[in-house]
């Protein structure tokens, strides 16, 4: 009888875990963005001690609008609620320092739900201890009912000399002490057309700096002043591109790591390979490329440096052509993919929808046996016609020479 017992309670855990499964109450994942495992869709910065501010601990986050599950509500509006809590807890205190953030994120726009590019963005302003915690920043999806959680990561405010490096646009200079600037710093630089200012601590340690890695090797020292005690330097010059990097800020062996990283990155540009597929669109040669054996990092400049020649803005490391290009690389992927082709980027359309955008106008007619003809018309300053036809009924459409 006991062991019948058993039994039956071991079937009603394992069905109820089964269930709540199902009902997503025990989907979770756990993500970790300190260094090379970032996740742009959920992420976070933390400021140390600000001194413009009241509070000892700033921490913003960032949630992508597609990691959330938006349902229609009434009056044409899409609506996601979500909880951020961000945990604090350390040996010196018997319970963990709790925050909670619910917040209803609207939106009238159902593109703007699936967006790769919005982001609602809030943060944590806290007078906590000068202890050191161990940090866990958990997102959870009402609507799905999912969790996302940021792997455990270390908040210093005990050391005196702990810091981590902070960007923000060199706009928000003269709006350090605005309560605004607290959702707009970031703990990487973000590689985007914009400029940014890196702001250290005051201090002889920050009187000069060094940024390098293996290509690159800057030593800044032209501080800005604002008023407010900080360390601040103009990057407008350096060539960072996206990857890792290693600033030294005394005349010691110390050493601080931060990244370069592209936010809104094209999903087309995180595949090297298919990234370097697709030149062939536009350069004739990129034998050097698909015969290299270098390593990624080496890949990498080598990549950046290609395009430089069609650099609109070439003083500052991010190039708009480039980025324009993979934006459509990633419409045409998806746009124009067919049974026989799954990545659109490699068909006929996608090649002219690459080098010249999106047409002026789309005529879409059949022929006498039912295939499909396409005729992209670009007016505009061009006065050019493409002719697509399906000759396989498959959705494949070829160029008509």
């Amino acid at each position: 009888m006991k062991n019948l017992k058993l039994i039956a309670l071991f079937f009603f855990i394992l069905i109820n875990f089964l269930l709540a499964q199902r009902m997503g109450r025990f989907s979770s994942d756990e993500i970790e963005h300190r260094h090379k495992g970032f996740d742009e869709r959920f992420f976070y910065s933390i400021w140390l001690n600000p001194v413009q501010y009241e509070e000892n601990l700033i921490l913003n986050y960032h949630i992508r609008y597609d990691l959330l599950l938006f349902e229609k509500a009434p009056g044409d509006t899409f609506k996601a609620k979500v909880k951020v809590i961000l945990e604090l807890s350390s040996s010196d205190i018997l319970a963990p320092i709790r925050n909670i953030d619910e917040v209803v994120i609207k939106s009238t726009d159902f593109n703007q739900t699936i967006s790769k590019d919005a982001y609602f963005i809030s943060n944590f302003s806290l007078n906590v201890p000068n202890k050191k915690f161990k940090a866990t920043l958990t997102l959870f999806d009402e609507t799905r009912n999912k969790e996302i959680s940021i792997k455990n990561f270390d908040i210093d405010l005990n050391d005196t000399s702990s810091f981590e490096p902070v960007f923000i646009k060199a706009d928000d200079i003269n709006h350090l002490n605005s309560e605004n600037l607290k959702n707009r710093f970031y703990n990487f630089l973000p590689f985007s057309p914009e400029k940014y200012l890196l702001v250290l601590p005051d201090g002889e340690d920050f009187s000069s700096i060094e940024i390098k890695d293996d290509f690159v090797n800057y030593k800044l020292s032209n501080k800005i002043s604002t008023g407010f005690r900080y360390s601040i330097f103009d990057l407008d010059t350096l060539d960072l591109i996206e990857g890792e990097y290693q600033l030294k800020y005394s005349s010691s062996t110390k050493t601080k790591t931060f990244f370069v990283r592209w936010i809104s990155k094209p999903e087309y540009l995180k595949n090297p390979e298919r990234a370097i597929k697709i030149l062939k669109y536009l350069f004739e040669n990129t034998n050097d490329f698909e015969k290299s054996t270098g390593n990624q990092k080496e890949m990498v400049r080598k990549f950046y440096s290609l395009w430089k020649k069609f650099d609109p803005t070439p003083k500052t490391p991010f190039n708009e052509l480039m980025a324009e290009f993979y934006r459509r690389a990633d419409f045409a992927s998806n746009e124009f993919r067919s049974v026989s082709q799954p990545d659109g980027a490699l068909t006929d359309r996608g090649k002219i929808y690459l080098i010249y955008g999106k047409p002026d106008s789309v005529e879409r007619s059949f022929s006498k046996d039912g295939r499909a003809i396409e005729i992209w018309t670009y007016n505009s300053s061009r006065n050019l016609k493409f002719t697509f036809f399906d000759e396989n009924k498959n959705g494949n459409f070829i160029l008509q020479q």
